[in-house]
């Protein structure tokens, strides 16, 4: 009897363990820890894992540094928030016909949230990191469904800590690959490549790590897993738990933090549609990352 039970409470353990869907990622060379979690089942943000925002402190810098340009949009809303909604274990990154606030409903506009900001200290006269996650090397994980709206695209990214790792330097230089990788795309999906069924990985500056996935799906009908795993020299995307793209070459020499938005932008990304229907939610059932157990 004393076995039977045993067995039953074992057996129930592992039930409640895979209910959780904390099961580690499928890359071989385990074990892993799990480093960050959120399965989105509160009805707040958990603040001590989120900032509200796109890159916070990223105009700031552009400004004080003297160089205004392409990267310091103004399209950020002011205070710098997210807009979104939790709803049955889901995040919803948001943007409404009147919200983020602007000029018009088709002004470009973001709802993102990130682990790490950096804001300029008076006192010092520095920039100043404040970080609430960051990791080097890696499996960083998202499950999500993407919405359809010409003019916008979602992402998932990894950014290095710090107002000095932007894309361009003080002195108004483009970085490159000597300067260090300060952005991967785990993914970037654009609205405009959703028929086409394309997404896009990406390690910036890397000038041979850009590549375009053929997607076999409508990422836009149902929810899909999205992964990237983060070795020394090598960087493997998956989806739905398959190797979607290998990468080997140059990786970023220090920690990263995560970002998550949706955007609606044009240009590049296609002309915003003056007839959208909002709104426009990126939906994400969790984010999850592990880090391989070193002892």
């Amino acid at each position: 009897m004393r076995r039977l039970l045993q067995g039953v409470i074992i057996f129930a353990m592992c039930l409640c363990f895979l209910s959780m869907g904390h099961a580690a990622p499928p890359a071989d060379g385990g074990p892993w820890d799990l480093t960050f979690e959120d399965n989105f089942e509160g009805s707040t943000l958990e603040s001590q894992k989120w900032f509200a925002g796109y890159r916070l402190g990223r105009m700031d810098y552009y400004t004080r540094i003297g160089f205004p340009n392409e990267h310091g949009r103004q399209w950020q809303p002011k205070p710098p928030i997210a807009h979104y909604q939790l709803k049955d274990g889901v995040l919803k990154l948001r943007i409404d016909r009147e919200i983020p606030k602007r000029d018009t409903p088709s002004c470009p506009c973001v709802s993102a949230l990130t682990t790490a900001i950096y804001q300029f200290d008076e006192k010092t006269g520095q920039f100043n990191d404040q970080v609430k996650f960051q990791q080097k090397y890696g499996w960083f994980e998202i499950r999500c469904r993407v919405p359809r709206g010409m003019g916008s695209y979602t992402a998932f990214w990894l950014h290095q800590v710090g107002a000095n790792n932007q894309e361009y330097t003080p002195e108004g230089k483009r970085k490159g690959l000597a300067d260090g990788v300060v952005e991967i795309d785990i993914f970037e999906l654009l609205a405009s490549q959703i028929d086409s069924r394309l997404n896009n990985f990406n390690i910036h500056f890397t000038p041979s790590a850009h590549y375009v996935y053929k997607m076999s799906f409508d990422p836009s009908v149902d929810f899909h897993t999205w992964a990237l795993h983060w070795e020394e020299g090598r960087i493997t995307w998956y989806c739905d738990g398959k190797v979607a793209k290998v990468y080997e070459g140059p990786t970023p020499p220090k920690q990263m933090y995560v970002l998550v938005a949706l955007f609606q932008v044009g240009g590049w990304a296609g002309a915003i549609d003056k007839n959208m229907v909002y709104p426009l939610d990126f939906e994400i059932d969790y984010i999850r990352v592990w880090k391989k157990r070193t002892n």
